[in-house]
């Protein structure tokens, strides 16, 4: 057998060759000892209840382990959003014969951001268990649904039906609602099905697949470098669903008119990869960044420019004229602004950009703040990080819109 759980409510099981491949919930680094039960043979008894019961016995191998508050992360990633639970909840009322009025979405919603996972029983998989057993007995109470003499039974057990077949990327996704729920570990457990030699184990260990990532492409590698930085100390949890353009032998698409360029082509030879294109919050990013957003872009592809702040509004500037608190939002703010910044903090005026009739601004010493991000080798504390978390929160909700399109459109 093979389990997938969150604490001791069982998601997904399956047996043999027959599971359901759950391995991008999870990174390589998630590999650690997880508990397996098993029945301890002759054991069986009747409980008080008159149900029959047997002793349990706990072995901890090998499996995979990440909190469900990250694998929420990993599943909006993949494009499973709430809106597409609504969706998938919608289809099993259609195929299951209930009525998606009287059992409403917002209910079973609510209901599992509220039920007590952490009170549930082990359990020992039998090939028989799913989550509809865990809606009949766990949920459905909490519905609280007022239903006419006779039909609660009917319409329980149609809804427990569907409920079987809904996905555990949703049961998942609604489950992490819960605040109780989402500090419990996600646990597969793969191991027995490994040594019985139905499956490899880099069959569940392994890295995410070339159409499950996003590639970024800045105006630099020192952008790049950036960002891949703050995912590794911020997002750990999700940094592998993000690549770079290779900068080994030297960035290729520095400057935005390369970028646009670059943009231009990807389009042209119908690029199948997912792309996000981000363009700096200055003068010539907004230009490029406007013009790149008149394009035809593909399904699989989004233009991004750094989002205006409100820390940007009221900024020191040195030029010709001297110094002035100016506002650098699309005028001066690259990504190097979004790190910490001191109180001497300050943006030069350079060259005029007709085009937008705005002048291009750079800040003074950006290479020491970069480096200073660089070296920290994980979050430090009194760092002030909102500005790059605010970059990083607006990639990721791009992310997940391009997926959740393309989950809609399979």
């Amino acid at each position: 057998m093979i389990q997938l759980t969150v604490g001791n409510l069982q998601v997904d099981w399956g047996k043999n060759r027959g599971f359901t491949d759950h391995s991008a919930f999870f990174q390589t680094s998630d590999v650690t000892l997880v508990p397996y039960y098993y029945v301890v043979e002759g054991s069986d008894y009747v409980d008080e209840a008159g149900e029959m019961q047997w002793k349990i016995r706990v072995e901890y191998r090998e499996g995979l382990s990440k909190p469900l508050l990250e694998v929420k992360d990993r599943i909006e990633l993949l494009g499973h959003t709430i809106d597409q639970c609504h969706l998938e909840f919608i289809y099993l009322a259609n195929q299951n014969g209930f009525d998606a009025e009287v059992f409403e979405f917002e209910a079973l919603k609510k209901a599992l951001s509220s039920v007590d996972v952490s009170s549930l029983a082990i359990t020992v998989s039998q090939g028989d268990e799913d989550f509809g057993e865990f809606f009949r007995e766990q949920v459905f109470p909490k519905l609280g649904m007022k239903l006419p003499e006779g039909e609660t039974r009917r319409v329980l057990w149609s809804a427990a039906e569907g409920m079987e077949n809904l996905s555990s990327h949703s049961v998942l996704r609604l489950l992490a609602e819960n605040p109780a729920a989402a500090t419990l570990p996600v646990i597969w457990a793969y191991k027995d099905v490994e040594e019985g030699g139905w499956a490899a184990r880099d069959e569940f260990v392994h890295h995410l697949q070339a159409s499950e990532r996003f590639l970024i492409v800045t105006e630099g590698s020192s952008d790049a470098a950036i960002l891949k930085h703050a995912l590794r100390i911020l997002r750990p949890h999700i940094a592998d669903f993000f690549d770079f353009v290779d900068m080994e032998e030297g960035y290729p698409f520095s400057g935005t008119g390369n970028l646009y360029k670059f943009v231009q082509g990807l389009i042209s030879i119908s690029i199948q990869n997912n792309i996000v294109v981000l363009f700096d919050n200055d003068a010539e990013g907004l230009f490029s960044f406007n013009r790149c957003s008149q394009l035809n872009v593909p399904a699989n592809m989004r233009i991004l420019k750094l989002p205006d702040l409100d820390e940007f509004r009221s900024f020191q500037t040195i030029g010709p004229s001297g110094q002035h608190r100016l506002d650098i939002n699309g005028k001066a703010a690259a990504l190097e602004c979004y790190l910490q910044l001191d109180e001497n903090a300050c943006v030069r005026w350079s060259s005029f950009n007709s085009s937008l009739s705005a002048y291009q601004g750079a800040l003074i010493n950006k290479d020491r703040y970069k480096n200073n991000f660089l070296d920290q080798r994980s979050r430090t504390i009194g760092y002030d990080y909102r500005k790059i978390e605010a970059v990083l929160n607006m990639i990721f909700q791009a992310c997940v819109k391009m997926k959740e399109l393309q989950v809609r459109l399979a």
